[in-house]
């Protein structure tokens, strides 16, 4: 009886997979709050489900941000695997709909690459547009500050000695990253929390679910742990005689080589029916058990050579590949040793330029050969 009702839970949690990615594609709408009101800009971003859509119509002054955060995403998630047989393809830019779909709903490792990236640019953009003042809704996080309660100020920079008498430090505006974050989780964490019941419910899909949620998570736990302190000196001479620090946020291309990291060493795991609630355990006790800021997976990924449209693979057939490298761009492990063909383009560019006095530029037409790879 106690396992019905576990698998009654999972069930509950269970969303269809183009609900749970398709709000990517928010990053690639045009649409504009302007002087409309919110249920009918909201009801404009048609991949989002009803409690994003309810999210939207409450918090309508923060999609602007979400928008860039799932554009950032999914460049970043481009950028990190360019190199790699599956390049991060999931959005149709003509129709805004997600093409890689069912790979995704097959639980692994670029599926929690994916999650995790989404929820983390969802927050980080939040977070850094809230440090720079781009939202009412927030603002700087004052719980960083080191200041005692006695003498904590209510502006945004307060001041405070140090050891030294000659030394004053003012603490600036730190990322809020726990109100991104926060953010992040009401919105992203919603597309895998959609209640209701699903014509397609399986177990399988319900257990994906809680590997989603657990690579959401892991995400943003990324952003967290990736503050770090920064100062300012202030003085005569860089005498530093007064200093302003604030814990930052560094690049989100930091924060997407972080991720990444974590799916190179991402944990292949499986749900668990406890007593209490389902968890996450690893398929293979030799290795070190999966932490929250890991990535789990719960299958193994294909090989990504030939396309397959149905699950959303693109093959590499007319990738460009680099003949002289060894690495996965190479054109023998990104051509699945298929071949490649070679394509020679002639450019013609100004070259030699000098500048003849007075007043104008000549310069001499050259010819340059410029040497491609292609997969065949």
């Amino acid at each position: 009886m106690r396992r019905l009702k576990i698998l009654f839970l999972l069930l509950f949690l269970l969303v269809d997979v183009i609900e749970a990615v398709g709000w990517l594609s928010v990053g690639l709408s045009s649409a504009n709050l302007g002087k409309r009101s919110a249920g009918t800009f909201c009801k404009e971003l048609k991949t989002l489900n009803r409690r994003q859509q309810r999210f939207c119509r409450k918090n309508v002054i923060l999609m602007d941000s979400i928008r860039r955060g799932a554009q950032s995403s999914y460049t970043e998630c481009q950028y990190q695997f360019h190199k790699r047989r599956w390049n991060c393809t999931l959005l149709d830019p003509l129709t805004h709909k997600v093409i890689g779909d069912v790979l995704l709903l097959e639980g692994t490792r670029e599926s929690a690459f994916v999650h995790a990236i989404s929820a983390a640019g969802v927050a980080y953009r939040v977070t850094r547009d809230c440090a720079k003042g781009l939202n009412d809704a927030c603002g700087c996080d004052q719980t960083r500050h080191e200041i005692p309660e006695t003498t904590r100020e209510t502006s945004l920079h307060s001041i405070v000695p140090r050891e030294s008498k000659s030394e004053f430090v003012s603490e600036g505006c730190s990322d809020n990253v726990e109100y991104g974050n926060m953010i992040s989780r009401d919105f992203v964490d919603a597309a895998e929390k959609a209640h209701g019941k699903q014509k397609n419910s399986t177990s399988a899909q319900a257990e994906q679910t809680i590997i989603n949620l657990h690579n959401n998570r892991a995400g943003r736990q990324a952003l967290k742990t990736s503050l770090r302190r920064e100062c300012k000196c202030h003085g005569i001479s860089g005498s530093c005689e007064m200093k302003t620090c604030w814990d930052a946020l560094p690049s989100f291309r930091e924060i997407g080589s972080i991720i990444k990291d974590k799916f190179d060493g991402a944990t292949e795991v499986q749900v668990v029916l406890g007593e209490d609630r389902p968890h996450l355990k690893s398929k293979h006790n030799q290795f070190r058990r999966h932490t929250h800021a890991d990535l789990v997976f719960s299958s193994p990924s294909p090989d990504y050579c030939e396309a397959d449209p149905v699950r959303g693979i693109l093959g590499t057939k007319g990738r460009e590949c680099n003949a002289t490298s060894i690495g996965t761009d190479g054109c023998d492990l990104l051509c699945c040793m298929r071949g490649f063909e070679r394509r020679v383009t002639v450019v013609q560019e100004k070259c030699n330029c000098k500048f003849v006095y007075c007043c104008k530029v000549v310069c001499e037409q050259c010819t340059r050969s410029i040497e491609r790879f292609y997969c065949l």
